[in-house]
């Protein structure tokens, strides 16, 4: 059985500028919702390149999305995921409007034999994953609407789509920028920096 999962990577460009908070983000990393009234505040993080190019995704690195992507995304039901506005200023006098994706379905579904990870002295936390392979047989036993999209709870800043979600999002015409879906077989948390 092969389920098809995928992990969301910006795409390798020196011109889409990475994201960081304009106030303070400590509620998006408890796993949980979080009740927000107004757009979170988002700026260009350093280094910022000379001209920066605004793509449909940027990283947070929790994604941060265009509304095309959102609204792509949408069609399929997502499990504890909300979708916060956030506003990102790109310049003086130039804010746009962003969609950060807050996932808070936290699934323990790593197959621990067969990943090749490494864990800190206590053997609590992950610190680094060099081959991550998924317990299929656990995921195949849940409903597919409970794990479209979900973070790894052993590795909490790993996010990984369904197939679903990457067909509906990659049929978007034209094509998406900044961002690649790497298959989990393909993946490891140094895939960014490739």
């Amino acid at each position: 059985m092969q389920l098809g999962y995928f992990v969301l990577e910006r795409a390798a460009s020196n011109v889409h500028p990475l994201l960081g908070w304009d106030q303070s983000g400590s509620a998006f990393y408890k796993g949980k919702p979080v009740n927000v009234t107004e757009p979170v505040r988002l700026r260009l993080a350093e280094p910022v390149p000379p001209k920066p190019v605004m793509v449909d995704h940027h990283s947070l690195p929790k994604p941060v999305l265009s509304t095309r992507l959102k609204e792509a995304m949408e069609s399929v039901p997502l499990h504890h995921a909300q979708w916060v506005p956030a506003d990102v200023r790109v310049a003086e006098g130039d804010v746009r409007r962003y969609w950060l994706l807050h996932v808070y379905n936290e699934l323990r579904c790593m197959n621990r034999q067969e990943s090749v990870f490494k864990l800190s002295p206590s053997g609590l936390t992950l610190l680094s994953l060099d081959r991550l392979v998924l317990d299929e047989a656990l995921l195949a036993g849940m409903p597919l609407d409970e794990r479209r999209i979900f973070v790894l709870a052993e590795s909490p800043s790993t996010c990984l789509f369904h197939e679903s979600v990457v067909n509906q999002v990659m049929s978007l015409t034209p094509s998406p920028e900044g961002l690649r879906f790497i298959p989990v077989r393909d993946w490891n948390d140094s895939a960014a920096f490739r």
